[in-house]
């Protein structure tokens, strides 16, 4: 389908004008003029008439100052925010001409709508771009001696990332009670709310957001309520005032751009269900916005009624009170007036639906539907009221909203031509990696220029700033991304970032050095192929020659390889055994299973590795985190005489397991759930089994004992970490006797698993390493760069969750490495610098994301490291919890170590089970 360009909302005569022309500026104009001669000549006749004409004086009934406020009002509602598209022409014109420059030549410019030009030369003054030409580097001559000249060498430039979905700054990382101020929770509609007063500029996430390349953010309240107040726009540079950080919105209509803010969905169920202030159902919720909204239309018409009778001299006099106002309900009356951008929140098309229905009887336009995920099954009805989607690439699961989302979504919207924006809504996800989002959106076909609009140019035309941020050109803010690699290649990152023409993250020069070789691809990636080729793989099958391979992972017994096989690889497989991998070597057994009338099945850039195992906090477990009937259930975490093994909890079905399995990963261990310290012991278990009575079904019933030390896991028993890590001990040591379990952990044999971040806890689990002699790994591990020769000295082995081991929501992990450009290295890289095994999972509890794995692993080893990339969500992983090795294999066709990839066959228990499975098989 030929994809719309997409202009713009249109709005109607009494709403928002993204365009607004000289026109209407000059009718604008020219009302504010007549109502300012007919204030002063009303004004001046009652308060200034000579004494001589008093019986000739017009009387009114109103305070001056009451009907000056009305009249300038009045002026006030006949304008709309406009986008005043001479602004960078008027900015050139003013700058000074005289200020210390930055050039960037040699660069190759993406451009906020995915257009490219190569060898092109960037000039930066006065906090804005003054040119962007393709200029040999010989003509560029430095004007004076602080001009700051640099050759880019080649490298990939884009305008600043635009987020315009996030709480960076009104939800504080890490969280604190004191800090957290993004939604006012006392009423379910408070449009009176504003983001920018409660906004903390100092904010530790603000700079390493911007670190990511993400310079313009659209912060707004949050979605805990129905309508929860106005948005803010802002740079993401460290200051110590807001202030110092907003964007000018205001254009020449003198109104400024403006946000809301409103949710529907299960976020307000949930915060009003047991109170009587509010819904709890989404009919109640309809009842709110539409109560809202009526007021708010009784207060405009109010107020238009007052204008009315203020338009003449009669009816000036006849006004008996002041201009209608007020502060609870007139944001709303602007947003009928068309003076806001409407952003909604909700998933769900009964919602999305029924908020049509409400902007239908009230007259308001919407501008972004957020979040959104099953937006595509309402396509035609969002595209007729020109709305765009503001959404994931890959968020979904936890609750009944954003369950079972299509992973072609962004593909979807895109191609039906709708605007399609991508945020990581921060700190749900963290905002630093928003382009992450693009690139996983790209992998499953989101085109090129697409994905790179989808963060940059298309979020600033639906903020009204598009004539200013979203593409570099002169007079345009000088918000700059230089980056290592293509952006939307695995592990891409900034090697500087400038915002307003100022440098706010740079990377060290070795990282600049590194980042020049040919490993850092300046191509995109391909996007994931939909072809399901028919090829001679049937399931089942026990007996198969697999050629076209380029690499294999898998040696000739099936295990993973210490080295892999290269070239022009023919994999065959006789009755469920690898007989042979390898080149020209295994002619022989090809040739005897072709006249044994063994199927061969040809691939293109075909790829072998061994299927990919990964700890998890709740797959099979868990299936929806937000609806408990979906759950296994959560034990006290006190059962320590009779530890719980989540082998009996296992459910083989559910999309989580289903699209981890597809994406390659064919081994998952899960502990029990606990709300407490003590989890119990995990279970090593197939990803793709139907049920326990699979073969193999269970691979290693009692992998590890679990415990988690932390603020989350206090309880009635363990109310302080001091308690945990003493419970702890004592099961390893006194109390070992209790269960066989603890006399196994003691001597080493069964891994303790302690999920911890804090550095402080690290090192009280190598203490007792070496004072007990069990086998202590650590999980999540935020902090354990800080002790990584100490967890190096004592083999105490790291399992990093999240993958780049950064994530601070909480205070434990608030010392994490937030990585390049900020540090040379990440956390788990630090640890693998210092000799420590590492592996690679997820313990993220909306549970979505681990058929990213190879990806993540990738991005960790870094261009060109294979191996490593591997290792780190297999082989590590067997070894740090002593696993039986898998003999597993799963066949991509593209490199699965970059974006583009799809799995062509899995291969289990002695014979195929899956060919060319659908990511989002049910």
């Amino acid at each position: 389908m030929e994809k719309a360009h997409w202009q713009g909302p249109r709005r109607s005569g009494r709403h928002h004008t993204d365009r607004g022309g000289l026109l209407g500026i000059k009718n604008n104009v020219v009302l504010t003029v007549v109502v300012a001669i007919i204030t002063t000549y009303f004004l001046s006749s009652q308060w200034h008439a000579p004494r001589h004409q008093a019986n000739c004086r017009h009387t009114y009934q109103v305070d001056a100052a009451d009907l000056e406020y009305g009249l300038r009002q009045c002026a006030l509602n006949q304008q709309r925010p406009v986008v005043d598209e001479s602004l960078a022409f008027s900015r050139l014109a003013a700058r000074s001409s005289v200020g210390p420059r930055t050039i960037l030549h040699n660069a190759t410019l993406i451009n906020g709508d995915g257009t490219i030009t190569r060898e092109c030369s960037i000039e930066i003054q006065d906090g804005i771009f003054t040119k962007s030409t393709k200029t040999p580097a010989d003509d560029i001559v430095p004007a004076t001696q602080d001009d700051r000249v640099i050759n880019v060498q080649g490298r990939i430039v884009t305008p600043g990332l635009v987020d315009m979905h996030s709480h960076a700054g009104v939800r504080e990382t890490p969280q604190l009670w004191a800090t957290e101020d993004v939604t006012e929770i006392s009423a379910p509609v408070t449009p009176w709310a504003r983001a920018i007063d409660a906004f903390k500029p100092h904010d530790q996430a603000i700079p390493v957001i911007a670190s990511g390349g993400v310079t313009t953010s659209l912060i707004l309240t949050g979605a805990k309520n129905q309508i929860s107040g106005e948005g803010v726009v802002v740079k993401m540079k460290w200051a110590n005032s807001v202030r110092d950080m907003l964007v000018n919105t205001t254009g020449s209509s003198g109104k400024p751009q403006r946000y809301l803010k409103m949710a529907m969905g299960e976020n307000q169920k949930r915060q009003f269900e047991h109170s009587s202030t509010g819904p709890s159902t989404r009919l109640g919720e309809s009842y709110w916005y539409r109560k809202a909204y009526d007021n708010a239309a009784r207060l405009k018409r109010e107020q238009d009624r007052w204008c009315e009778a203020a338009s003449t001299a009669q009816g000036l006099m006849s006004i008996t009170q002041e201009y209608p106002r007020s502060l609870e309900w007139q944001t709303l009356v602007d947003v009928l007036r068309g003076d806001l951008r409407v952003n909604v929140h909700g998933y769900e098309t009964e919602d999305i639906l029924a908020m049509f229905d409400h902007a239908d009887e009230f007259g308001f336009n919407i501008t972004a539907l957020h979040h959104a995920l099953h937006t595509d099954l309402v396509m035609d009805q969002i595209k007729a009221r020109d709305i765009a989607v503001v959404g994931f690439s890959d968020s979904w699961g936890d609750k009944k909203e954003l369950y079972n989302v299509s992973s072609y979504l962004p593909r979807r919207i895109s191609e039906y031509g709708i605007p399609f924006v991508l945020t990581r809504d921060h700190p749900a996800e963290h905002g630093q990696w928003l382009i992450y989002e693009a690139q996983i959106a790209h992998h499953f076909g989101l085109d090129t220029e697409s994905a790179i609009a989808s963060i940059i140019s298309l979020p600033a035309r639906l903020l009204g700033l598009d004539n200013r941020i979203g593409f570099v050109r002169p007079g345009y803010d000088a918000d700059l991304v230089v980056w290592d690699r293509h952006p939307l290649q695995v592990g891409a990152t900034p090697l500087e970032v400038y915002i307003d023409g100022n440098s706010v993250a740079r990377a060290s020069d070795s990282l600049w050095k590194t980042s020049e070789s040919s490993l850092y691809a300046k191509e995109a990636p391909i996007s994931r192929s939909n072809d399901q080729s028919k090829t001679a793989c049937k399931s089942g099958q026990s007996d198969i020659v697999i050629r076209g391979l380029k690499t294999s992972f898998v040696g000739n017994d099936g295990l993973r390889s210490e080295t892999p096989e290269i070239g022009n690889v023919t994999v065959v497989v006789r009755a469920g055994h690898v007989v042979c991998v390898g080149g020209s070597k295994c002619d022989n057994a090809a040739t005897q299973a072709l006249d044994d009338d063994v199927p061969t099945m040809v691939l293109k850039d075909g790829h072998v590795l061994p299927g990919l195992t990964i700890v998890t906090r709740q797959h099979g477990l868990t299936e929806m985190r937000q609806e408990p009937s979906t759950a296994d259930g959560f034990s006290a975490g006190e059962e320590y005489a009779k530890p719980l093994s989540s082998q009996f909890g296992i459910k083989f079905d559910g999309i989580h397991l289903g699209r981890a399995y597809r994406g390659g990963v064919t081994r998952i261990v899960t502990p029990p759930l606990t709300e407490g310290f003590f989890h119990g012991i995990s279970t090593l278990f197939r990803s793709g089994a139907r049920s326990i009575l699979d073969d193999g079904a269970i691979a290693k019933p009692s992998a590890a004992l679990h415990y988690t030390i932390g603020h989350s896991a206090k309880s009635a028993l363990t109310p302080s970490i001091t308690s945990q890590i003493s419970q702890l001990r004592d099961l390893l040591t006194v109390d070992k006797l209790i269960n066989p379990v603890y006399q196994s952990a003691a001597r080493g044999e069964l891994p303790v698993v302690v999920h911890t971040n804090n550095k402080d806890v690290i090192a009280h689990m190598v203490a007792l390493k070496k004072d007990t002699g069990a086998h202590i790994v650590v999980m999540g591990g935020s902090e354990a760069h800080l002790l990584a020769a100490e967890l190096a000295d004592a083999a105490v082995p790291v399992i990093v969750a999240p993958f780049w081991g950064c994530e601070p929501l909480f205070w434990d992990s608030r010392n994490c490495l937030p990585g390049p450009p900020l540090t040379d290295r990440l956390g788990p890289q630090v640890l693998l610098d210092a000799g420590v095994k590492v592996g690679i999972s997820n313990w993220d509890d909306t549970n979505n994301h681990i058929r990213n794995s190879i990806w993540e692993g990738s991005w960790v080893a870094g261009p060109g490291n294979q191996s490593l990339a591997l290792d780190l969500v297999s082989k590590n992983i067997e070894d740090i919890l002593k696993l039986p090795r898998s003999r597993d294999f799963v066949i991509y066709e593209g490199d699965p170590f970059s974006f583009g990839a799809s799995v062509a066959l899995i291969f289990e228990e002695g014979k195929v089970q899956n060919c060319y499975p659908n990511v989002d098989e049910k």
